[in-house]
C-alpha cells in the first residue's frame, strides 16, 4: 500500500469540479506550502501540490513537522477567494473538517472517538496529534488574496518514524488501527470534502456545515485548557463552544468571564 501518490490515481476518486483538477506531485520538497507559494500566482485556483517527503515541513509558529517519505499525506491547496483578508483564517476549520469527512468516508474504525479537532488546526487521535492544517495568505492591494491551505496527515507512519521527543504525543492512522491505509483514497477524500465546504463559505461567508463538523469533532469543547499568550501570562479556562466565526468561546477560571479567543491570539494546551 506504499505506492507513490500520483495525479492519475487520485483523479480516479475525485468528485470535485475544480479542486485537484490539476495536481503536481513531487518526490521531495522543502515544504508543500513553500512550493505552493512559489507557484501560486501562475497556477489556477484549486491546484494541489503534493510531496512524498518534506525536508522542512512546518506547522503553526514555525514548528517542525515530521514528513517521512511515502507514509503520510503532505499537500497544499492553492486558493484565490474573493474574501476579505480578515476572514481567511476561518478556512483552516474547513480544512480540518474535510480531513474528518475523508477519514469517515474511508470507514476506518478506531478504538475510541476517532479523528478530533484541537482548535484551531490540530488533528488528534486518542489524545495524540495525527495531523494539522496550516493556512497562509499573501495579500496585495491590486490582487485577490492568494491562500495556501497546507494539510498534513500521518497515515502509515510507524513508531520508529517519530523522534523520541514526539513518540508520546504523536500518532498515525496505522498506529491507532494496526494496519496500513490507502493514501490515494484519503487524499481524494480530503479534496472531495473540502470543495463543498469552501464553496459554501465563498457564497455565504458563513461556516455553516464546517462549524457543525468542528463542534461535533472538537477535542476541546467541555474541557479545561490553558490559554497562553506567547509573550504573556497563561490563564486556565473551560471551553464552552465555538462561535459563529470559528472563535473559541471560553469561561475564564479566575473570573468566570466569557471570552472569545480568535485564531493566532493564543496557543492552547489541553489541561484536565
Amino acid at each position: 500500500m506504499n505506492e507513490f501518490l500520483s495525479p492519475e490515481k487520485i483523479t480516479q476518486y475525485l468528485r470535485t469540479t475544480f479542486l485537484g483538477r490539476k495536481i503536481l506531485c513531487f518526490d521531495v520538497l522543502d515544504s508543500t506550502n513553500c512550493e505552493a507559494a512559489r507557484r501560486a500566482l501562475a497556477e489556477e485556483e484549486g491546484t494541489v501540490i503534493i510531496s512524498e517527503q518534506q525536508t522542512t515541513g512546518r506547522g503553526r509558529f514555525g514548528r517542525k513537522w515530521q514528513s517521512p517519505g511515502g507514509k503520510g499525506i503532505w499537500m497544499s491547496i492553492i486558493l484565490k477567494p474573493q474574501l476579505p483578508p480578515d476572514v481567511i483564517p476561518q478556512l483552516t476549520l474547513a480544512g480540518a473538517a474535510a480531513v474528518c469527512l475523508a477519514v469517515d468516508e474511508a470507514a476506518i474504525s478506531f478504538p475510541g472517538r476517532g479523528i478530533t479537532i484541537k482548535w484551531p488546526n490540530d488533528l488528534f487521535l486518542n489524545g495524540k496529534k495525527a495531523g494539522g492544517i496550516l493556512t497562509e495568505m499573501s495579500v496585495s492591494s491590486k490582487r485577490t488574496p492568494v491562500v495556501v491551505i497546507g494539510i498534513g496527515l500521518n497515515v502509515n507512519l510507524a513508531e520508529t518514524d517519530f523522534p523520541d521527543e514526539l513518540k508520546s504525543t504523536a500518532t498515525s492512522l496505522r498506529l491507532e488501527t494496526g494496519r496500513e491505509h490507502d493514501r490515494t483514497k484519503l487524499t481524494a477524500g480530503i479534496l472531495n470534502g473540502f470543495e463543498p465546504l469552501y464553496l459554501e463559505y465563498l457564497s455565504t461567508v458563513d461556516l455553516g456545515r464546517t462549524l457543525t463538523i468542528c463542534r461535533e469533532r472538537s477535542e476541546v469543547i467541555g474541557r479545561k485548557v490553558i490559554l497562553g499568550n506567547r509573550e504573556g501570562p497563561v490563564q486556565t479556562a473551560e471551553v464552552i463552544d465555538l462561535g459563529p466565526k470559528g472563535e473559541l468561546v471560553v469561561r475564564l477560571a479566575q473570573t468566570g468571564e466569557i471570552k472569545a479567543i480568535i485564531s493566532g491570539e493564543i496557543s492552547v494546551a489541553l489541561h484536565d
